[in-house]
């Protein structure tokens, strides 16, 4: 993916060394400096919507799918996607839940009714999504801000790279504080 027309901007405390990102102009009663800084590996469409908001491959068909036809049911879709029903179902599930697509009821002639789904407009599915991540980004930071070393020594361990290597892989990683 190309560099980024909207990055954001990483503040440094002139005082504490306290990291912030955006909006935040103070810290400590003393003034934020711009940091230069670039992603550890610069992000694609595929790896945000698969890493941050779930959407697998399948999940990805089935909402292109749709963007084509305008409205489907889960039926419909994996007749045409050739995919099982349920796991169509378990997509579009989701993909209403992060509110890709929106979901009504149309009622049957012969009693009952049918899901029936449909795209939500793409600049309204772009504020969704930014506001997703925004809230994911909260929490990644929070994960971040916790990180000690025992819990990097027992995520290496895990992976059979620390110092007990693939001996202490069945050793649990103790996340808690």
């Amino acid at each position: 993916m190309s560099e980024s027309t909207t990055q954001g901007q990483i503040y440094e405390c002139d005082d504490c060394g306290s990291v912030a990102f955006e909006g935040s102009s103070a810290c400590c009663d003393a003034e934020m400096s711009r940091v230069e800084a670039s992603p550890v590996r610069h992000p694609d469409l595929a790896v945000v919507l698969r890493e941050v908001f779930g959407i697998s491959e399948t999940g990805l068909r089935v909402c292109l799918c749709l963007m084509e036809d305008g409205e489907s049911t889960a039926v419909d879709i994996a007749d045409r996607l050739d995919i099982d029903r349920s796991t169509v179902g378990r997509q579009l599930n989701h993909l209403t839940d992060i509110g890709v697509l929106d979901k009504r009821q149309r009622l049957l002639k012969n009693g009952g009714y049918v899901n029936v789904y449909s795209p939500v407009p793409v600049e309204e599915v772009r504020k969704r999504l930014t506001v997703g991540l925004y809230a994911w980004m909260a929490e990644a930071l929070d994960i971040v801000e916790h990180v000690n070393r025992e819990k990097l020594d027992a995520l290496a361990r895990a992976d059979g790279d620390g110092p007990g290597g693939e001996d202490d892989a069945s050793d649990a990683i103790y996340w808690d504080e």
